[in-house]
This record gives structure tokens, C-alpha cells and sequence, in this order.
């Protein structure tokens, strides 16, 4: 009697999870096919009209997520996903509606944001590939006063108006000041490439200076988190990770020529095809890793690895396998950092939105004019375009979102300057690309001295 009741049973539950997996392979298909087709649509028309791509990638985002078609719906139980998609995975899957709307949502959700987070990696290692440690370190003090202007300005700036515009109490106001502090380094970079203006001057000071930010920033929001939940400084905590971070920076240009020695050694003696590229795939999920472990921003780690590497002599034979990876993981970082931002929180046509839209605009100009000022403190600048350099640091991307979910998880943002934090966020990684190819013309040559230095490696 058991086995012929477990006979019965059991091709009934293998017939289930076969079901469940089919109508997740089905949501996961048309999800993609709907993603990838944006981007390249939108990528395309932003070529068609002299933009970088990047900007079509992220509006594509916002159209597909939550603010338009919610489509592509990120946020658990908060907001309806548009019927038609469910439909389409049902009608596809043979799966009842609610089937195709749990694989959907609570399925899916995770594996778009962990495929965002590997494309961002990806994105960082490969723009550390292209760099050149040399040309960095000789732009490290620029970068680093860059760095600390475009921390420092924003902050106070957006504190104290906080305070004194909109009578916001003091910690809510420190911690909406420190949101306008880091900047988005993978946007950045992107559009860089784009323009090809990565190597030159400019860009390398933007990008060292993009990577200090984050380092800053992670350190404020440290600070800021301990006096919110605490109500006072964790001196030791702060310390740790300041320590941390230290140790992190000095182990990459220390340990830099031995591991490079070592990589080459052991990458030349294997003897399949991929191994070049396997093993430095594995070293920059190994660095992301470490920086995770260590409460760095893991895309740090990665572009660490593609510093390191950048020196080793088969470099370009790895950029030119590496760069396909990269080109189709990154554009789903930005369509995901654009459907996980709701605009619709700052409607102007509800009355209730009006005091977010006013604090919104208030953080926007702060965001905009703090880290273009940063770029004027460059002392001698001689022909370096500094406003260039300050709009390169202009926009926040998931940093920003990075402060605003913290924020709001510890509940010391109200929903006016939390949304008002978004829109910032959304509006400074929008018009950035535009900012830069206003500021920099594109593959204008580079500087001599980067010139030889890429020629040499």
C-alpha cells in the first residue's frame, strides 16, 4: 500500500516542480528578450542622436519599471506588476495567472538584481583594465582634492540648506546632505568610455576621483548611520573601517607587481583556451569579495583587480575577450538602476507632492553645483578642463539609492526628503551623460604623457 501511494504521488509532485520550473524559465525568457530589447533600442536612438548609450539604458529602466509600465517591478508586494506581462508568461507557460505572478516577481527579482550587481562588477573591472596605474598615481593629488571638494561642498551646502529652507531637523538634514556626497563611478565610466575619453587627463582625474568619492562616501555614511542609531559617534567602528580601507588601498599599489608576476606565471604554464580569461574573471570576483568582506563597495574590488591587471603583458588580448562580457552585462546594471526608481512619489499634479518637489530641487541644484566647484579647486590647472572634470562627478546613481534605502530602513528620512533624495538621484544620473558631452568633445587625443604610458604597457 505505501509504495503504490508513493508510486502515485510521485510523478504527481515531479509534474509540480517541473510546472514551477517551466513558468520560471518562461518569465525569465520573456523578461530578458524585454530587456535586452530596450536597451539595444534605446541604446540605438541614443547613438542616432550623438548620446551616450547609457542614458537610453537608464530611461529605458525607468520605463520599464515601476514609474511607467511596471514591467520590470523590483519591490516585493509594493506594487502591481502590469497584467499584460502575466499574461504573456501564462499564456507561454500554460501556468494560471497567480503561478506566472509568484515566478515572476519573487522569483525573478533576485535574479535581475544579482545579474545587475555581476554587470556593474563587470563594468568596474573592465575600466580598470583600460587604466593605467601610472597615469593614476600621477593625477592621484588632483584627484584627491577633487574628491575631498566634491564631498565636503555638497554636504554642508546640503545640510545647512536643509536646516535653514526647510526647518528639517538636524540629523534627517546631515543625512540627506550626506546622500549629495558619493558619486556613481560605473555611470561615469561609461560614458567616458563612450566618448573616448577614458585615458585622457580628464578622465583618469575623474575616475580616481569617482573611486576616493565612494571611499568618502562610504566612510560619511558610516559616520551618519552611527550617530543616527546610536545618537553618538562609534569611534571604533569608524576607526575599523577606516583601518580597512587604508590596508585595502595600500595592498593594491604594494602587492600590485607581485600578484601581476604571479598571474602571468601561472596563466602562462595552463593550457586551455579560456584560461586567460577565466582566471581573471575568478581574481575580480576574488577582490570584489574581499572589499565586500570588509564593508567596501564590492565594485571597488573589481576595479582594484583591473588596475592590477592592467599592468600584466597580455592585456589587450584580455580586454578583447572581455569586453563582449561586459557589454552585455552592464546595460542591465542600468536598466536595473532605473526601474527601481519611483517617480511617482513627486506627482506634480498631487498637492501633497509640492514640499518633496521643492526640497527635490533644492538637493538637485546643490548635487549639480558642489561637484562642478569641486573641479575648480584644481590648483594650476593650466589647459585641464575643470568643467568637465566637476560635471564628470555629477551623478549619484545607486550610490545615491545606496543612502536612500539605509535611510529609510533606520526611519530617519520622512517620505518627502526621501523621494526628494530619489529625484535627485534620478535627475543627476539623467543629465550627466548629457553634462559631459556638452564638456568634452568626442575621442579628443590625449595627453602625451597618458599617450606614451598607454603605448608602454
Amino acid at each position: 500500500m505505501i509504495f503504490s501511494t508513493i508510486d502515485f504521488i510521485y510523478p504527481v509532485l515531479a509534474e509540480t516542480a517541473l510546472a514551477d520550473e517551466t513558468v520560471i524559465f518562461s518569465a525569465l525568457l520573456i523578461s530578458a528578450l524585454i530587456i535586452f530589447l530596450t536597451s539595444q533600442l534605446l541604446g540605438e536612438l541614443c547613438t542616432w542622436l550623438k548620446l551616450p548609450p547609457v542614458l537610453g539604458q537608464l530611461v529605458g529602466g525607468i520605463v520599464l519599471g515601476v514609474s511607467v509600465l511596471k514591467i520590470l517591478v523590483l519591490a516585493e508586494g509594493e506594487v502591481a506588476i502590469n497584467p499584460s506581462i502575466i499574461e504573456l508568461i501564462r499564456w507561454t507557460s500554460g501556468a494560471s495567472a497567480a503561478e506566472a505572478a509568484t515566478a515572476y516577481q519573487h522569483q525573478l527579482t533576485g535574479i535581475f538584481e544579482g545579474a545587475a550587481n555581476l554587470g556593474v562588477i563587470a563594468l568596474l573591472f573592465l575600466i580598470g583594465l583600460e587604466s593605467d596605474f601610472e597615469s593614476l598615481l600621477k593625477v592621484g593629488p588632483k584627484a584627491a582634492i577633487v574628491a575631498g571638494a566634491g564631498v565636503v561642498l555638497p554636504f554642508v551646502g546640503g545640510t545647512a540648506g536643509l536646516i535653514a529652507l526647510f526647518g528639517t531637523p538636524l540629523l534627517p538634514a546631515i543625512f540627506g546632505g550626506a546622500a549629495l556626497t558619493a558619486t556613481s563611478i560605473g555611470i561615469t565610466a561609461k560614458v567616458l568610455k563612450e566618448l573616448g575619453q577614458l585615458q585622457s587627463e580628464e578622465g583618469q582625474i575623474i575616475i580616481g576621483a569617482a573611486v576616493l568619492d565612494d571611499l568618502l562616501g562610504i566612510l560619511v555614511l558610516a559616520l551618519v548611520v552611527s550617530l543616527v542609531k546610536e545618537g553618538s559617534i562609534n569611534v571604533a567602528g569608524l576607526g575599523g573601517l577606516l583601518l580597512s580601507t587604508t590596508a585595502f588601498v595600500a595592498g593594491v599599489a604594494l602587492l600590485r607587481l607581485p600578484i601581476i608576476r604571479a598571474f602571468t606565471a601561472i596563466t602562462d604554464k595552463l593550457q586551455s583556451e579560456d584560461t586567460l580569461l577565466v582566471s581573471a574573471i575568478v581574481f575580480a570576483l576574488f577582490m570584489a569579495a574581499i572589499a565586500n568582506a570588509i564593508h567596501l563597495e564590492a565594485i571597488l574590488g573589481a576595479f582594484a583587480a583591473g588596475v592590477i591587471l592592467s599592468g600584466m603583458p597580455h592585456r589587450h588580448h584580455l580586454l578583447e575577450k572581455f569586453e563582449p562580457i561586459a557589454g552585455l552585462l552592464a546595460p542591465l546594471f542600468f536598466i536595473v538602476v532605473g526601474a527601481k526608481t519611483d517617480l511617482s512619489v513627486l506627482n506634480p499634479a498631487n498637492p501633497s507632492s509640492a514640499e518633496g518637489l521643492w526640497i527635490a530641487s533644492f538637493l538637485i541644484i546643490v548635487a549639480v553645483v558642489g561637484k562642478v566647484a569641486a573641479g575648480y579647486f584644481i590648483p594650476n590647472a593650466g589647459t585641464l578642463n575643470r568643467l568637465a572634470i566637476g560635471m564628470g562627478m555629477v551623478p549619484r546613481g545607486e550610490v545615491g539609492l545606496v543612502f536612500v534605502g539605509i535611510g529609510s530602513s533606520i526611519g530617519i528620512l520622512s517620505s518627502e526628503l526621501a523621494a526628494a533624495v530619489v529625484l535627485m538621484v534620478v535627475v543627476t544620473t539623467l543629465v550627466a551623460p548629457l553634462l559631459l558631452r556638452f564638456a568634452l568633445p568626442e575621442e579628443a587625443p590625449s595627453s602625451p604623457a597618458i599617450t606614451e604610458a598607454v603605448s608602454d604597457s
